[in-house]
């Protein structure tokens, strides 16, 4: 079963924005380590907004609205002070200002945002300085005499400054970019993927492309190669190994054959040779397979008409003599299709022996030509259950372990039709029995 693995773009990008969202935390607390002193007072920010909002300009002159916020900071704030002043020379003044900071009145309207912080208790002299843009005009407003904050307003205002200026935009950055880049890093990841994918091991010489993947991922991809190339050692050498066997079972079954050809005729010396041949098949259709994945293409125009009355004309006695009747059905015109006349052969031959063995020893075994290069063998033996129909083309398989049969005929078969660029299949034939049909490229 396959199992989905993790997004390695998910993952590097997530781990990216952990990293950078760490990296600025620790920022913070650096900077805010650097300015802060722990003996120093802070007037909140919101102090300063809450008297900015509630400044209007009515008849000429400053003055506080009506404002909830305002009304609360007053109640909660009895030393409250604050001189307010615009650059069109409207001023507003409001509870007792210290006198160190008296002569900063007639400057206000001069003055940029700033902080006063006084170190010692009852920090009456620290002091918060604050700007507001409106209608084309600046408001300066000083304040002090409030509540304090200790450090921790400094950590806030450092957090909210930096946090959705500079890490906010930087992780949707982290997770917009960090996925495009990763997919452009890696495309030849794709593509390798797809060779693998063709790979098809009758190509031994099949390799993957390294230089189309990262720096990173090479070395699996040589893996893989290395992988291939000892893969298809392994391939030549059972290849070798099947020929050599095939070839050096050759003369012991022609010896054997002389011998078991000279002892007197009796039951005992046919089903002898009825083994013999049985041994002498398997040899010859391993060196047959060896022999097709060996060889060169030699695909030609044919009529597959012609073939199929050649090779039932050849088998005609092996079938009447089976006890079966042997038919053949074509076009009275040539079929035309695209291989190799000797596997093509082979191929037929090995369908019509197969039913012999399998189809009961009695009924008609049906060869039929189609106009489509569609070759059909019927019999009217018991067929060949669905479940095992997928089977049946694998090596040695075989329905009934007692057949005579080798397992190797059905596979053989199935090789010479994939050479072709054809398919195979197996079907229930009218009336009962098996139907091999073969689908071959039209010429």
């Amino acid at each position: 079963m396959h199992h989905p693995g993790k997004s390695l773009t998910k993952r590097l990008a997530w781990r990216l924005s952990v990293l950078q969202t760490l990296t600025l935390v620790a920022t913070i607390a650096a900077l805010t380590w650097s300015l802060i002193n722990a003996r120093a007072s802070y007037i909140d920010d919101a102090v300063s907004k809450t008297i900015l909002r509630s400044l209007v300009v009515e008849g000429g002159t400053l003055r506080l609205d009506d404002d909830r916020d305002m009304a609360m900071l007053l109640t909660k704030s009895p030393g409250l002070w604050f001189v307010a002043a615009d650059e069109q020379g409207r001023h507003l003044q409001y509870g007792h200002i210290p006198a160190a900071y008296a002569s900063f009145v007639a400057a206000l309207p001069s003055l940029e945002a700033s902080e006063i912080h006084s170190s010692e208790p009852p920090y009456v002299m620290t002091m918060r300085l604050a700007v507001d843009e409106r209608d084309g005009d600046r408001v300066h407003v000083m304040v002090g005499g409030v509540p304090l904050s200790g450090p921790a307003v400094l950590v806030a205002r450092i957090a909210f400054y930096l946090g959705w200026r500079i890490g906010l935009p930087l992780v949707l950055l982290t997770l917009i970019a960090v996925p495009w880049i990763i997919h452009r890093a890696m495309a030849g990841v794709g593509r390798v993927a797809r060779q693998a994918g063709e790979i098809d091991i009758a190509d031994r010489g099949a390799r993957l492309e390294d230089g189309a993947v990262p720096r990173e991922l090479q070395p699996l991809v040589r893996a893989f190669n290395t992988a291939l190339a000892r893969l298809a050692e392994g391939y030549d050498a059972r290849d070798r190994f099947l020929t050599d066997a095939a070839h050096e079972l050759r003369a012991p079954i022609a010896i054997l054959e002389a011998r078991l050809e000279a002892l007197p005729p009796g039951d005992s010396r046919t089903r002898l040779l009825t083994d013999l041949a049985r041994l002498a098949n398997i040899a010859e259709q391993l060196l047959d397979l060896q022999r097709l994945g060996r060889q060169p293409d030699t695909l030609s125009v044919l009529d597959l008409v012609a073939l199929a009355r050649e090779v039932s004309s050849d088998v005609a006695p092996l079938v009447l003599d089976a006890g079966y009747e042997l038919a053949m059905d074509a076009p009275d015109h040539p079929v035309k299709i695209v291989g190799d006349r000797l596997s093509l052969s082979r191929a037929l031959t090995n369908l019509i022996q197969n039913a012999i063995v399998h189809a009961g020893g009695k009924g008609l075994i049906h060869v039929e030509v189609h106009d489509d290069g569609v070759l059909q063998v019927s019999d009217q033996g018991p067929g060949i259950p669905r479940e095992e129909r997928a089977r049946v083309f694998t090596p040695f398989y075989r329905l009934q372990p007692s057949s005579v049969g080798t397992g190797l005929g059905l596979h053989l078969v199935q090789e010479i039709v994939a050479r072709h660029g054809g398919d195979i299949r197996v079907t229930d034939a009218p009336g009962g029995g098996a139907r091999f049909r073969i689908r071959l490229p039209s010429a």
